[in-house]
């Protein structure tokens, strides 16, 4: 009797953490935290609102500079080298204070990287999502305020450099970045199909065109543990690792948070910034919504196939299939000379040539002690640094 009693209580324990247990790839400010305190430090710029800033990197550090743009099925995605690349790049928003330099505020929807685009004839340029723009499933980023990214937010390469590995080496520096940002049109494409968010960006075929080169779309693999990730990222290979943590990998229970106390007023204004459970919340319900309706479409279009089927004579479908390899065949014979025609106007050059192993990859490398040292004191040297407009109004 006491056996089926323990048995019959550990069924209802393990269902009740089964019901309790987060999605795989649910996460929360306690990951963001144990994974980056290493690499910076978090500071609450206002009450109840942290921030994460790096501190072992140079004076002239900008988010989406150290890493590799690929294409994927996700759109455009940012396959950083820094080993902070994985949180601050695909989770959350990146802000320019004028006191504290470059500024992380965490957010919780995953994305393949979060930057507005610009461009014209010869450049593509893009910059980091401020706090203030959010993504809705209905409509894509909306903005709770007139935004203009100020120009040292941006970064500019020629087309033909865009897919290169090291991207960093051609990135212009902030006075052509002026002088050519007035000649460049602004794009922001985000959209959500097949239960993912895509970053459109820029039109891949307009960026081969420009670039001379066709642009492979690349595979990505999604992991939840970390050890898994480094060692993909470190073995002889030129796989793409996306790595969404696991809430359960991180044992937080006796964890203590040392966060330091902002010793300005920010230049963020706080009642902008969306709040990501509600937008969180918003679009889960537009997914249940949709799903609802996807099956009752689908059921009713299968009820009226099978009706039009039973109703067809065969000898029609005989004909209709007759007529449609026909119709193949001309196509057929009609699109080789184009294709041609398409392959002499674009050369055949692909990205997978001038790939890189992972081994082979730029190494995060930490500042020396004078360097370190410097930014670590950046915050004096901020604070003497002109306003950066960095929330300047749309006309």
């Amino acid at each position: 009797m006491k056996k089926n009693m323990i048995m019959i209580l550990t069924i209802i324990l393990l269902a009740y953490n089964n019901f309790n247990a987060k999605p795989n790839f649910d996460i929360s400010f306690n990951v963001f935290y144990s994974s980056l305190k290493n690499y910076g430090e978090w500071i609450e710029i206002d009450r109840d609102l942290y921030a994460w800033r790096p501190v072992y990197v140079s004076h002239l550090w900008k988010p989406y500079t150290r890493g590799r743009w690929i294409w994927s099925s996700f759109g455009w995605y940012w396959d950083s080298y820094e080993p902070f690349g994985w949180a601050v790049y695909h989770y959350g928003r990146w802000y320019y204070d004028d006191y504290y330099g470059w500024i992380w505020i965490p957010d919780y929807e995953w994305g393949p990287a979060w930057v507005e685009w610009r461009y014209n004839d010869n450049y593509i340029g893009w910059a980091p999502l401020p706090p203030y723009a959010s993504f809705h499933i209905s409509f894509g980023i909306r903005f709770s305020i007139g935004w203009t990214a100020s120009y040292h937010w941006w970064n500019f390469v020629p087309y033909r450099r865009f897919c290169d590995h090291r991207i960093d080496y051609y990135i212009l520096d902030h006075r052509r970045v002026e002088r050519i940002y007035g000649t460049t049109k602004y794009r922001n494409n985000y959209y959500f199909d097949r239960d993912r968010i895509i970053n459109g960006g820029i039109d891949k075929e307009f960026v081969e065109r420009k670039a001379g080169y066709r642009i492979a779309e690349r595979e990505i693999r999604t992991v939840n543990d970390r050890n898994e990730f480094e060692k993909y990222r470190k073995e002889n290979s030129d796989r793409i690792i996306s790595y969404r943590p696991n809430e359960r990998e991180f044992d937080n229970n006796n964890q203590r948070f040392e966060v330091k106390r902002s010793e300005r007023k920010t230049t963020l204004e706080r009642d902008k910034i969306f709040s990501s459970e509600i937008t969180r919340t918003e679009n889960r319900d537009v997914i249940e919504r949709k799903r609802k309706n996807d099956d009752f479409e689908f059921r009713d279009k299968e009820i009226e196939r099978n009706n039009n089927e039973r109703n067809y004579p065969d000898n029609i479908r005989q004909i209709e299939s007759k007529r449609n390899n026909e119709r193949e065949k001309v196509y057929n014979e009609f699109k080789r000379p184009q294709t041609e025609r398409e392959n002499w106007r674009t050369p055949e050059r692909k990205i997978e040539q001038r790939s890189e192993r992972n081994e082979q990859r730029p190494e995060f490398r930490y500042e020396n002690k004078s360097e370190r040292n410097e930014n670590r004191g950046s915050v004096e040297r901020n604070s003497n640094r002109e306003p950066s407009r960095s929330t300047e109004r749309r006309r």
